[in-house]
């Protein structure tokens, strides 16, 4: 058996959980009034979370650092944008990327009357001297099964395993049939984190459920096996905080 790659598990069960009448946010990481000693950021990685706001609801969220933030529908679409900007309406195969100075605050809207939202808004550390636009990016899961689609654009005729110069992150998502394979290649010096939203995989010889999040660094490339029909992976490949 191959030696495993270094790396770090963050369970389901174990991720911290804020809720209201209104909305529900489960924590992979320490975020707002979720404090957790073993749950800090990874790298750039400052917070992944999985929301979930009743009908017409809003919440504001303030911004410690200058951050990436990525908004990603789960169910639903959501109104995202910062305090006094013009929000985006984001759609389920949608990506949404804004760019928040430190001391701003994001918001996010459930557009329905009565349904029920849900979506992940996952924060990453800005690099000095970034000035990146908001913009959103469409993908399809459905015309490109089994694979890694990348949600994040690349630089101009350069391969996956390379970062677009102006961001310090590349996302994928994929859906899988049971015992579809897959590989993720990492630019150099890049850290990986997985998480599931649907079913089961094995990612770098470790098993994970819907909820679970992996963090992997010193390694070139990422195996994943889908153990599930309709599984659902989002990956992110993060440029190390020295480069």
């Amino acid at each position: 058996m191959a030696p495993l790659s270094p790396g770090k598990l963050f369970l389901a069960y174990q991720r911290g959980r804020l809720e209201t009448a209104e909305f529900r946010r489960i924590c992979t990481f320490q975020f707002g009034a979720y404090v957790h000693e073993h749950k800090q950021p990874f790298g750039r990685l400052l917070a992944l979370n999985e929301e979930t706001l009743v009908g017409r609801h809003t919440v504001s969220l303030p911004v410690p650092v200058a951050a990436h933030v990525l908004v990603l529908p789960i169910t639903g679409a959501v109104w995202a944008g910062v305090a006094l900007g013009s929000p985006a309406l984001v759609e389920v195969e949608e990506l949404y990327l804004l760019r928040v100075e430190a001391g701003g605050t994001v918001q996010f809207t459930n557009p329905y009357e009565t349904e029920l939202i849900s979506f992940l808004h996952i924060w990453l550390l800005a690099p000095v001297g970034t000035l990146a636009p908001p913009r959103k990016f469409a993908f399809d899961l459905e015309s490109q099964p089994n694979q890694l689609v990348v949600a994040t654009p690349l630089s101009s005729g350069s391969p996956v395993e390379q970062l677009a110069p102006e961001l310090s992150f590349r996302v994928q998502m994929g859906r899988f049939v049971g015992r579809a394979e897959t590989s993720c290649a990492l630019p150099a010096n890049a850290h990986c984190f997985a998480f599931v939203l649907a079913g089961a995989f094995e990612v770098a010889g470790r098993l994970l459920h819907a909820g679970d999040g992996l963090a992997l660094w010193n390694t070139p490339s990422v195996e994943l096996e889908a153990l599930s029909n309709n599984a659902v992976v989002v990956t992110l490949a993060l440029a190390t905080l020295s480069s």
